[in-house]
């Protein structure tokens, strides 16, 4: 098992990597693509532009940071466990294999909030535009 991966600073590349990892981390890439089997943590994505990453295996969160244009790839085991934390980005995607009709899907990642101040607390909900 590798410990992490980071990959800085890179333009118009496509990055493979096998096997099982900690952590992977994608700072300031402009159009690339990266595909990994299994992380045990994370996938980071910072201050990209255009980028599409693929885990043919499990990785429970996917970070995404100051980046615009994401595509993240879902294997069938990675759907029900994965989650997304997002901050200051756009044009973000995720596709998967719907279990049911074998077909590709994909659905926005919601870039859009409305925040209301209810009771002394501040509730968020999804914008109206990804319903």
């Amino acid at each position: 098992m590798h410990s992490s991966f980071i990959s800085y600073n890179c333009h118009n590349a496509t990055i493979q990597i096998k096997g099982k990892l900690n952590s992977v981390i994608l700072d300031t890439c402009t159009k690339s693509n990266l595909v990994f089997e299994t992380a045990i943590s994370s996938c980071e994505v910072v201050n990209c532009k255009r980028m599409h990453i693929q885990s043919t295996g499990v990785c429970p969160s996917f970070s995404i940071d100051k980046t615009d244009g994401c595509l993240v790839y879902l294997s069938a085991e990675a759907v029900a466990i994965t989650n997304f934390v997002t901050s200051k980005s756009s044009e973000m995607n995720v596709s998967w294999t719907d279990e049911k009709s074998g077909e590709q899907k994909e659905a926005p990642i919601p870039e859009q909030f409305v925040h209301k101040l209810v009771g002394g607390a501040i509730t968020s909900d999804v914008s109206d535009l990804y319903h």
